[in-house]
């Protein structure tokens, strides 16, 4: 997965309020008009409608909704969400701005490889929801960066499925610059959770080259 920086994206991100991720801040938020960045899920339904979820279980219809539909995946955008229900949808929105999020491979192939230095920034944007893993971090790139490879591991735990690797193969590229991006993975097939979060360990290797994890809440996506 190629990463060439986003840096007008996490600058428009950082001139917004950005979201929280529990649910209950969500309706914080949502309690008239309120403009601010957000990491959603981009779905459509059965009748080809296009809609965002938030979180694990809230939904905003995109009104004027003007960037067409690939494939569910994870997005950033800047968003004017208004406190009214569209049919089923929990809530009506407007896009100011969108920027799709890279998509990284989840494997249960251990024999993966990645093993360079990574920061995983513990941020509003690094974070588990509706099946998708989604990760902000930095790490160091060739003045003329070449493809960095980015795997989410399962498996490695025979003891605890809910424990991944996240592996980095930056494939030689020169360590020149210190850069930021976001990646997601869509973890929704790991073994279902029957309604209810279970504890999920992410473990990775630092820039610094040490061992480093971190735990998360997943709930199976439905």
């Amino acid at each position: 997965m190629k990463r060439v920086l986003h840096i007008l994206l996490l600058v428009s991100a950082l001139l917004l309020p950005s979201c929280m991720k529990q649910e209950g801040d969500y309706a914080n938020y949502m309690d008239g008009k309120d403009s601010y960045t957000a990491i959603l899920t981009i779905k459509k339904t059965p009748t080809d409608t296009v809609y965002f979820q938030f979180n694990d279980s809230i939904t905003v219809y995109p009104r004027d909704y003007q960037y067409g539909y690939d494939h569910m995946q994870r997005v950033i955008c800047g968003i004017s969400v208004y406190k009214e229900k569209y049919g089923s949808f929990d809530y009506i929105g407007e896009v100011d701005w969108l920027e799709y999020i890279d998509e990284g491979k989840f494997t249960s192939d251990a024999s993966v490889k990645g093993s360079d230095g990574l920061t995983v920034l513990d941020d509003w944007m690094t974070g588990v929801e509706d099946g998708f893993m989604t990760i902000h971090y930095t790490t160091m790139w060739g003045n003329n960066p070449v493809q960095h490879d980015f795997s989410l591991v399962s498996g490695t735990n025979p003891d605890d499925p809910y424990e991944l690797e996240l592996r980095h193969d930056a494939n030689g590229d020169a360590k020149e610059q210190e850069g930021e991006s976001i990646i997601s993975f869509d973890i929704n097939s790991l073994p279902d959770t029957g309604g209810e979060y279970k504890t999920l360990t992410l473990k990775w290797t630092t820039s610094g080259g040490s061992a480093s994890k971190k735990e998360f809440q997943f709930k199976t996506r439905k």
